[in-house]
């Protein structure tokens, strides 16, 4: 009887042990995690104010002036491309983030996916144009991270929004060479596909050229037909594109794209459906 009797507070001191066990445990693996996940807030808010900085001064590079050099290249980028010859252009949306410059390295295609423009490593990376479209072709298809924090294309699945469409119908892309205006022409979903499903899809990233007529044809009636909603404009051969792509949530691999249309009439009313050049 007595050996019973000593033998019930002896397991209920190991149970207790046990549970102090399992709780310091907790509570360790909880810190850690805690902590990771700070550092981690930490460091893309550190990097996300550098950026901008970085981003900021490249602005700042940019002169105020629309005279050109015997080159016929723009004077007000002259200190970007000074700076880094892959510098192709500037894209801005006004009432957005979203006033970046371009690069394009068609030797190496996604350079810039996570550099910045010194090279240097960078999570949001730089905005740039697939390797594969001519220099001094009509479509260029630019690429762009959407960060979570709004940078970048951050803002572009705004166009998911008609409303939203309404008020930012115009898309700047200067080149060295060229001040240009674009009007957008379509929104809509997309994803990157696997290769045995292709054949069944519009996959808008497949089309890097558009200067034949029966590619760009194609191109502008599959844009036409996933759009989200109409905005009256379809674009005709001879018309100059861009296309603007992001990641975006809705699917796996899912992607956001809005395309325009360059405007060379300086009495063209943006958003007509008006073709002549």
């Amino acid at each position: 009887m007595r050996h019973v009797r000593e033998d019930v507070p002896v397991r209920q001191g190991q149970k207790g042990k046990k549970g102090r066990t399992v709780v310091i445990i907790v509570l360790v693996v909880f810190i850690i995690g805690f902590c990771i996940g700070a550092f981690m807030f930490l460091r893309a808010l550190i990097n996300a104010m550098h950026e901008k900085e970085t981003f900021d001064s490249l602005a700042q590079m940019v002169s105020d002036t629309d005279e050109k050099n015997d080159d016929g290249s723009l004077r007000k980028y002259d200190e970007l491309y000074k700076k880094n010859p892959d510098f192709f252009g500037w894209l801005k949306i006004e009432g957005t983030v979203i006033d970046y410059p371009v690069m394009y390295t068609p030797r190496d295609p996604e350079y810039y996916l996570h550099r910045d423009f010194y090279g240097n490593y960078s999570d949001s990376g730089m905005l740039f144009i697939d390797g594969e479209c001519p220099a001094d072709g009509n479509y260029y298809l630019i690429y762009g991270h959407h960060m979570n924090n709004g940078s970048m294309f951050g803002e572009l699945p705004k166009y998911k929004d008609k409303a939203f469409y309404e008020d930012h119908k115009t898309v700047f892309f200067d080149t060295r060479y060229e001040l240009r205006d674009y009007e957008v022409v379509a929104a809509f979903y997309s994803k990157v596909y696997p290769v045995d499903e292709e054949d069944d899809h519009f996959c808008y990233y497949k089309y890097k050229n558009l200067q034949s007529a029966s590619a760009f044809n194609e191109y502008v009636a599959n844009v036409k037909a996933n759009a989200i909603y109409d905005t009256g404009i379809t674009p005709q051969f001879g018309d100059e594109l861009i296309t603007l792509s992001t990641c975006n949530y809705h699917t796996s691999e899912g992607r956001f794209v809005v395309v325009a249309r360059r405007i060379t009439d300086p009495n063209h009313k943006i958003g007509s459906t008006d073709t002549s050049k």
